[in-house]
């Protein structure tokens, strides 16, 4: 073979690698494709809990999780009027369930029901942030609209709902 049909078809095989590698990356479930897409935009972009970053995030939430989450950032505004010296009851992102911002995730098992479907979620830091090497699941409760599959609620690896936490009494 001579050296231009070798490199043509080193080029054929390096771009057909890399385009099934991103194909075979996408999960194949509709909800678990969803929550995929929800934490590739939001790891990709700032995390901080405000309002702004809430809304651009909204398209991927539930009408119950955003309204209790835009309550909980309400709370927190009137808590630094009341008492400026105090932490906020969430620091760090409640989306992922960390105070220091995981560096990718990896989108795992999900069980589905006909209208609600859970998302298994592994958050992943890289060794050189303060954790070092580190995981950890979380798992994400999607629910069926008449516009695609919507994040409810994020459960942590003790079983606790991010719904629960925002319903919390004052």
């Amino acid at each position: 073979m001579n050296y231009r049909v070798r490199r043509n078809l080193m080029t054929g095989l390096v771009m057909f690698l890399s385009l099934s590698g991103s194909v075979m990356s996408t999960p194949p479930d509709p909800a678990a494709r969803a929550v995929s897409a929800f934490y590739k935009f939001h790891l990709a972009r700032n995390k901080d809990f405000t309002v702004a970053n809430l809304r651009v995030r909204r398209r991927w939430l539930s009408p119950e999780l955003y309204k209790l989450l835009l309550g909980e950032l309400k709370r927190e505004a009137e808590q630094r009027k009341t008492h400026p010296d105090e932490a906020p009851y969430f620091e760090g992102d409640p989306l992922t369930n960390s105070q220091e911002y995981p560096d990718s995730f990896r989108v795992g098992k999900t069980e589905n029901g006909s209208d609600l479907a859970k998302v298994t979620v592994t958050m992943v830091w890289s060794p050189r942030t303060s954790r070092g090497r580190d995981q950890r699941d979380i798992v994400v409760e999607v629910k069926r609209t008449s516009t695609g599959w919507l994040i409810n609620d994020i459960i942590d690896n003790q079983g606790s709902r991010l719904q629960d936490e925002l319903k919390r009494p004052h």
